[in-house]
């Protein structure tokens, strides 16, 4: 848990990363080692959400607006995670209802019918 709540694999775009998605893609390897079988639900975001980070001095970043863009996948080949432990403190495979954020969770909803 970040910011002492419980937040969704990403991260920010790097040099490399040649779209939004790729980016997705690329930091749910990271930080949960899913990096196979990974299919996505759609090829637009199914969310995007705008919320304030806190200055952290440790990374020398001040605070600012973060935007994610919430991209819908699903696995082919099983749920074996194993975190990224400098960045990942724990994980919980969540049930729909379980989303705070009713936008979210009524844009999941949707997408999964």
């Amino acid at each position: 848990m970040a910011l002492g709540k419980w937040l969704l694999p990403g991260g920010h775009l790097e040099a490399d990363d040649a779209d939004l998605m790729g980016a997705a893609l690329r930091e749910l390897a990271e930080e949960t080692g899913i990096d196979a079988g990974i299919v996505p639900l759609s090829p637009v975001p199914v969310h995007v959400d705008v919320h304030p980070i806190p200055a952290n001095d440790a990374k020398g970043e001040p605070d600012h607006q973060h935007f994610d863009f919430r991209y819908l996948f699903r696995t082919t080949t099983g749920s074996g995670v194993t975190l990224q432990a400098d960045e990942v403190s724990g994980f919980a495979w969540r049930g729909l209802d379980t989303i705070s954020d009713e936008r979210l969770r009524n844009r999941v909803r949707a997408a999964l019918r």
